[in-house]
């Protein structure tokens, strides 16, 4: 074959990608990730992207998805029984994936929210073009209160492991879990993406304080949902003992877990916190925490980094991976090690500087295009 005959035929390959992107779970975390990728992704003229997500009462996607992504959305039944009946075979938005792949063809089907409820659809329509996020190889431990809780948590477990097993394409934002899948699965492609920001539009512009944090600044935060792996506790106890109690304020911000705190330096917002609230809530913080025990991937760094701040942070593999000049670490679980650093950090705050272009250099929606452009012809 020629030159000019390759050349040719590269060109062809490299033409026009189109994508169907599935996001079928809207867990804390998963609907910016999801909504990151899918605009972004539509704003590059090398894709043309459609994407069918699931919207529950609470939690939706709707006007967050760009129009140029051909957004497709599904409600989540509502009443026990349709519930129980969608997780075993979610009729809804199982018959959307059917009738885009006939009308559309597309050349990607990337499911990237988990999607364990699609699990069995998957495994019984194995097709070459599947691409799957694997978002926690080790799923995080949960505390269940009733055997049906078990069951679910066993569920959706197995359900992420049988789309592992099954789907040929695997990609991951984290490095040490690559490492892993690689190992795991030799024969399949696995791929390292870059992980999208959190920092949505509405987080960029808006203005509205906390109600709770309307005389108060200069405090230490955490924010995120509240989950027993994400080392609250730990943190609560260290400030405690800490010599900074009495002169500065923690924030505990988002819903989940409470505790038994009894200190009015420290401040429980167990609510969901909209975006519009996330720019004053991080502009009037002194120091971001994040001491999880541990966590496969997650976005809050980019929250972090987005507003200038200095972060201090557990030394799991993930956090280093995405380290930039703002972040210490701390010994994993260590109260003592944690205790100590949350006072370096705020006693001796000229010592730490901000890396001013850490975010771009991380969460640029250019290197995330790329990433994806060369995942889909690789």
């Amino acid at each position: 074959m020629g030159t000019t005959t390759r050349q040719n035929a590269h060109n062809m390959y490299l033409r026009m990608k189109k994508l169907l992107f599935i996001a079928s779970e809207y867990a804390s975390g998963m609907i910016p990730f999801a909504t990151t990728i899918i605009n972004t992704l539509s704003q590059d003229r090398r894709f043309e992207v459609h994407c069918i997500c699931v919207n529950s009462r609470k939690s939706s996607y709707k006007g967050l998805i760009a129009k140029e992504a051909h957004p497709v959305f599904v409600d989540y039944p509502e009443g026990k029984i349709k519930k129980i009946i969608y997780k075993i075979w979610p009729f809804g938005i199982i018959d959307r994936i059917r009738l885009a792949c006939d009308e559309l063809n597309p050349d990607v089907i990337h499911f990237l929210t988990g999607d364990f409820t699609l699990a069995t659809y998957i495994s019984l329509h194995v097709d070459e073009r599947f691409y799957y996020t694997v978002h926690d190889l080790h799923p995080h431990e949960v505390k269940t209160s009733s055997i049906m809780e078990y069951l679910i948590f066993k569920d959706i477990v197995w359900g992420y492991k049988k789309c592992r097993d099954v789907v040929g394409n695997l990609t991951t934002s984290s490095f040490s879990q690559l490492v892993e899948l690689r190992t795991l699965y030799k024969s399949k492609k696995c791929i390292l993406t870059p992980f999208p920001t959190l920092v949505t539009e509405t987080i960029r512009n808006g203005k509205r304080m906390p109600r709770e944090l309307q005389d108060i600044d200069g405090y230490v935060l955490f924010f995120g949902a509240v989950n027993s792996y994400k080392g609250v506790d730990l943190l609560i106890e260290a400030f405690k003992r800490s010599k900074v109690m009495g002169t500065t304020k923690l924030v505990i911000a988002g819903k989940g877990m409470d505790y038994e705190i009894h200190s009015d330096n420290i401040i429980r917002i167990n609510r969901f916190i909209d975006d519009d609230e996330v720019s004053a809530l991080f502009k009037k913080a002194r120091l971001v925490v994040y001491p999880y025990i541990s966590a496969t991937m997650s976005g809050v760094l980019s929250l972090a980094y987005f507003f200038d701040k200095l972060v201090l942070a557990s030394d799991i593999p993930f956090f280093r991976e995405y380290a930039t000049g703002n972040v210490s670490f701390f010994q994993v679980g260590n109260i003592d090690s944690l205790q100590e650093s949350l006072e370096k950090m705020l006693v001796r705050a000229e010592d730490y500087h901000v890396e001013k272009l850490g975010y771009e250099r991380l969460y640029s929606g250019q290197a995330l295009s790329e990433a994806y452009w060369n995942l889909y012809n690789d």
